[in-house]
């Protein structure tokens, strides 16, 4: 069953969709939540998070996809969002889940792509609500990587006017400067759960070497349980049916 749901924040209504498996409906599920990254949405591209959520909850789990505000059919501008507010807008989609009494609230897994992924550390690093965590293609460096991803020249053009034109993407002075507070890598350690990282070889946009950062911090925790999986061949957003399968089943393999 997918159902659409409205999340309430205190300024926005996020759009979500909830997958809840038909089978063992007497039996509390395990549950999902997919953070998506910059100028995307609870889609993804090629509609990669509708076929992740569909084929985990296949598997037996409820799962969320939700949009950021400014982002798909959220309420809000683009041009309006910050790092801070993604933040919170996360942790009001897990705070939905406890409305469901089909829902194992001691078994949340977190989900973040690229920015996305940032974000979902960040949460992970605070919430202890949060199981376990896996990160595809994550953002490590927020400034900087956002920054290489829009180029120099219209970072510069967004500081002096205010905003600026992405791919049709209103971005604003206030990301940018909201970049800094994110800093996943400097928190990560603080999540003692499971962590799984996936990312393409061929990413040019967060390069391999972000989860080998993240990998290299996870790894020095006692509580380890950090395992990285590298698609070869693959670009930042799996932009190959191939590609897009073997992350399916290296999530649901992991997730066992």
């Amino acid at each position: 069953m997918e159902q659409q749901i409205i999340i309430h924040t205190h300024s926005q209504q996020l759009s979500g969709v909830l997958h809840i498996p038909h089978y063992n409906e007497s039996k509390k599920k395990p549950a999902i939540v997919i953070c998506h990254g910059f100028v995307s949405s609870k889609v993804g591209q090629h509609r990669l998070f509708v076929t992740l959520a569909r084929k985990l909850c296949l598997a037996g789990y409820a799962v969320l996809r939700f949009d950021f505000s400014g982002c798909g059919e959220s309420s809000g501008e683009y041009r309006d969002i910050t790092i801070i507010q993604q933040i919170e807008e996360t942790i009001k989609a897990i705070d939905v889940l406890e409305k469901y009494s089909d829902i194992d609230l001691t078994n949340i897994t977190l989900i973040g792509h690229s920015l996305g992924g940032a974000i979902a550390a960040s949460v992970a690093a605070s919430d202890r609500r949060i199981h376990q965590l896996i990160l595809l293609s994550p953002v490590a460096d927020a400034y900087n990587d956002i920054v290489k991803i829009v180029g120099q020249e219209r970072y510069q053009k967004c500081l002096q006017e205010g905003a600026v034109n992405y791919e049709g993407f209103e971005l604003g002075r206030g990301l940018f400067l909201s970049l800094s507070e994110l800093r996943p890598l400097a928190e990560i350690h603080k999540f003692h759960g499971k962590v799984l990282l996936v990312h393409g070889s061929e990413d040019i946009e967060t390069p391999l070497e972000n989860a080998y950062q993240y990998q290299g911090i996870l790894n020095k925790r006692l509580e380890s349980n950090c395992e990285l999986q590298i698609i070869e061949g693959a670009d930042h957003t799996y932009n190959s049916p191939l590609w897009e399968k073997e992350l399916q089943q290296k999530i649901i393999q992991w997730l066992g």
